[in-house]
């Protein structure tokens, strides 16, 4: 129950569009984002396939809320891009707490 009512109140909001970019994305990543290792990266490559893949469909977008380990229905205005992924997020809490760390939470979703 107290996992179900922090998801809820984490997820549950949104502030509209910002861009946010991530290690080798389209623009400057934030500065405490380190590169990831050759064998992250191969990973990261597969976690981003995973996650693409999660909604059905296999078009470099995914629409499922990678900060909920793609449980729930993301939205196209709280999104980033990494290595050339959209990632939809469901609010911009969720997209704020998965920036911080973007490379370290793209591998917890295959741990």
């Amino acid at each position: 129950m107290f996992i179900f009512l922090s998801l809820m109140f984490a997820c549950g909001s949104s502030q509209g569009p910002t861009e946010v970019t991530a290690p080798n994305a389209t623009s400057e990543a934030p500065a405490a984002a380190e590169a990831p290792s050759p064998a992250d990266q191969a990973v990261l490559v597969e976690v981003l396939k995973t996650a693409d893949a999660a909604d059905g469909t296999e078009d470099k977008v995914a629409h499922k809320c990678a900060g909920c380990a793609l449980a729930m229905d993301g939205k196209a205005e709280n999104a980033i891009t990494v290595e050339g992924t959209t990632l939809h997020f469901c609010s911009s809490m969720c997209k704020a707490n998965f920036s911080k760390d973007i490379t370290g939470n793209l591998l917890k979703l295959v741990n």
